[in-house]
């Protein structure tokens, strides 16, 4: 891979055309809860250059970026050679809006707590602390921010002015608040006077357009300011059709002892002080496998008797944040859970300690059930980690019964090991249908595995257990299994094949059709479907009707991750909206399923059919043509649920940021069902979005039938 390093500054579409072969590679989704040894067996799959800077993502309790992490796995690079690509947010007003909602939520909790001294009341360092560090661990910039003076005290003088507004403006709040509670507490003696100081809080935020704008000011001059430290270290910028930037990208050499530019992005991404999260959506980090992960695969691809085929180890690892590094409250392991569910992946790896509390194993197990829609086409497997803690644990309780002595002897140290793996498999690894039927429906089928992650502690264990049992490495051999179940989804039980493109801009293989007839058909009967039930949702614009701040908040967040949201609020307006659910109920009935497979063809121009005589290519040609529409088919019900979540936020998310960033709650929510109900009643909306996303759906299942490789 030396040419692309080499060749790095003068071509990007030898970039481009680098991360799209890359990401046809198997991709594995790795999460768990905080402290599940994420981090320590990323380590197994590097050398030590590279562990050492990603080192600097390891705290004592947890990681210390909220970026989320790939780790980009391919053979060909040498391992000193390293390409960096950071993906940031989709638009500036995307994070700036979860900035807003922070800010919102820390002023109405101060300004209620604090409402018997309105008059003498002021931000203080800590109200600071809570907002540039929210708890929900969403970003955090208080660190950066408070090295900062200048930037910390324009913060503070901003915070201030925006509190006074919000004190005195058009009324003392207290004064105004104390009415209003007092003369609706007359008829609903249910409400709570803090609901009503939220309510005006949110209602004063708004009503002068001057706070938005001088946060925003504030929060782009931080955004420059931190995208200010690597301006002159990107190699390319890469920016899409609509002029935004879709990617930095970095490249370089590191070493043990110089990791030069690269260590300067990673090392202040990581930084403790870091506020990246504001910015960056994504990481990827990008370099060779280790020599013994690369050798292990050498091994593994003998036995399966491929023979040299060209086939490199080549794996996409993501890294993400521990799903009760929140909290271990349900609610916040399950908006965690639902934040991993959000990035594209072809199976899941859920990691939790052997000596994790119970409790909160159980919490995740049940969470997983609940979830199941959201990977049930997907590999999963769970692995138990730690392995090695709870057998020595296991063998030294059981000696001290025997004996009453704290060191076990050598001679009886192997029967106790024995003993304790005996008991330590019966109670956390047999997966079946009797003894754990959740995790065997979670995992469909597939074992539960487990890892030692402790060399010091698991070295005398390997003396007893010689087959690589204990060893750490045994992580290179679970994703070989997950590797090969991969390739079971799209292909059935061979493997996926190797295939080239003679073009360095295109894919080997494309998606074109000829179903853009049935779009105006389909279009206008989404249109008539919306007339018959758009009261599903309109009935809730009512102007005699408040919706509760929190209900909105939740509404929100879960429309942004494809759920729907109900409440059962006393005081405030009540709801029960599934706009995801309905969306996809009629694109269910209007897309004819056996039209729109007759109309999909896969085009074969780009493919390089060196080497491949006439007939095995008709061949092929033929069984591709067979299995993806038999896949497509398969995952119809798949494909129509991402498709109706994208047409229900991914393509109004600008301007339901615009509503949301511009409005009180209960003002944002009536305009979004006004947005809703506009964008569905349109058959332009229909026409322009719903066959381009199916296609693409369909295409992304076509690129995962292969591994789209170098000649």
């Amino acid at each position: 891979m030396n040419y692309l390093i080499e060749n790095f500054k003068k071509n990007v579409d030898e970039v481009r055309s680098f991360f799209m072969k890359q990401e046809s590679a198997p991709t594995v989704e790795m999460f768990g809860p905080t402290k599940s040894t994420k981090s320590t067996i990323m380590t197994e799959l590097l050398e030590a250059a590279s562990n050492m800077l990603l080192g600097y993502n390891v705290g004592d309790v947890a990681q210390t970026t909220l970026v989320r992490l790939v780790l980009m796995l391919n053979s060909r690079m040498d391992s000193e050679d390293v390409i960096v690509r950071c993906i940031p947010y989709s638009d500036r007003e995307t994070m700036f809006l979860i900035f807003l909602l922070e800010i919102k939520k820390e002023l109405k909790r101060f300004l209620y707590e604090m409402r018997d001294e309105l008059e003498d009341c002021h931000i203080d360092e800590k109200i600071v602390k809570n907002i540039l560090n929210p708890t929900n661990r969403s970003y955090h910039c208080y660190e950066y921010v408070i090295t900062d003076e200048s930037i910390h005290r324009d913060f503070v003088k901003m915070m201030e002015k925006i509190t006074q507004s919000i004190i005195n403006a058009p009324e003392l709040l207290s004064d105004e608040a104390d009415a209003e509670y007092k003369s609706r507490r007359k008829i609903n003696k249910e409400l709570k006077k803090s609901e009503v100081y939220e309510e005006i809080v949110d209602k004063r935020f708004h009503s002068d357009e001057s706070i938005k704008e001088s946060l925003f000011r504030w929060y782009n001059d931080l955004v420059d300011s931190l995208l200010g430290s690597f301006v002159n270290d990107w190699n390319h910028i890469i920016k899409g059709e609509n002029g935004c930037i879709e990617a930095y990208i970095a490249c370089g050499k590191i070493s043990e002892k110089n990791s030069g530019v690269i260590g300067k992005i990673i090392k202040g991404i990581y930084d403790e002080k870091s506020a990246y999260s504001l910015v960056f959506d994504e990481v990827n980090y990008v370099t060779a496998p280790s020599s013994k992960f690369i050798e292990a695969y050498d091994v593994n691809v003998k036995q399966k008797k491929l023979g040299n085929t060209g086939r490199k180890l080549k794996i996409n690892i993501i890294d993400t944040m521990g799903v009760t590094q929140v909290s271990t409250e349900r609610d916040d392991i399950s908006n965690e859970m639902e934040k991993v569910f959000q990035r594209p992946t072809d199976a899941f790896l859920f990691l939790c300690a052997t000596n994790e509390l119970p409790t909160t194993y159980d919490e995740c197990i049940s969470l997983l059930m609940s979830k199941r829609k959201k990977y049930e086409n997907k590999v999963f497997v769970i692995c138990r980690t730690k392995a090695d803690e709870i057998l020595r644990n296991k063998l030294m309780n059981q000696w001290r019964k025997d004996t009453g002595k704290n060191e076990i002897d050598e001679a009886s140290y192997p029967k106790y090991l024995q003993s304790a793996f005996e008991k330590f498999r019966e109670e956390q690894l047999e997966c079946n249908k009797e003894k754990r039927a959740d995790e065997y429906t979670i995992c469909g089928g597939l074992p539960i595995q487990y890892l030692c992650t402790a060399p010091d502690m698991s070295k005398d264990m390997r003396k007893v257990f010689t087959n690589g049992e204990l060893d750490s490495s045994k992580v290179f051999f679970i994703l070989f299994d997950i590797m090969k179940e991969i390739d079971k989804k799209y292909v059935g039980n061979n493997d996926r094949m190797w295939l080239y493109s003679t073009d360095l801009k295109n894919k080997p293989l494309n998606i074109s059709s000829s179903a853009s007839a049935l779009s105006t058909t389909i279009s206008n009967a989404l249109v008539t479907c919306n007339m018959q039930q758009k009261n599903q949702y309109t009935q809730y614009d009512r102007n005699d009707i408040v919706y509760h701040w929190n209900s909105v908040y939740c509404f929100y967040n879960k429309l942004s991750w494809g759920e729907g949201h109900e409440t059962r609020a006393a005081v405030y307006g009540s709801f029960k909206l599934y706009l995801k659910n309905m969306i996809e109920s009629w694109i269910r009935k209007m897309i004819p399923k056996d039209d729109m497979l007759h109309d999909i063809e896969i085009s074969y121009k780009y493919l390089d059919t060196a080497g491949i005589e006439e007939t095995e290519l008709e061949k092929l040609k033929e069984t591709f043509t067979s299995t993806f529409r038999n896949l497509v088919s398969y995952n119809w019900n798949y494909i129509l649920g991402k498709v109706a979540k994208q047409l229900s936020y991914d393509c109004l998310q600008s301007e339901l940021t615009q509503i949301f960033s511009n409005c009180s709650y209960d003002c944002a929510f009536k305009k979004s069902l006004r947005l809703f109900n506009q964008k569905f009643s349109d058959e332009e909306y229909w026409k322009n979005h719903l066959l381009n996303l199916v296609l693409q759906e369909c295409d992304n299942i076509l690129q995962k039938m292969y591994v789209f490789d170098e000649v």
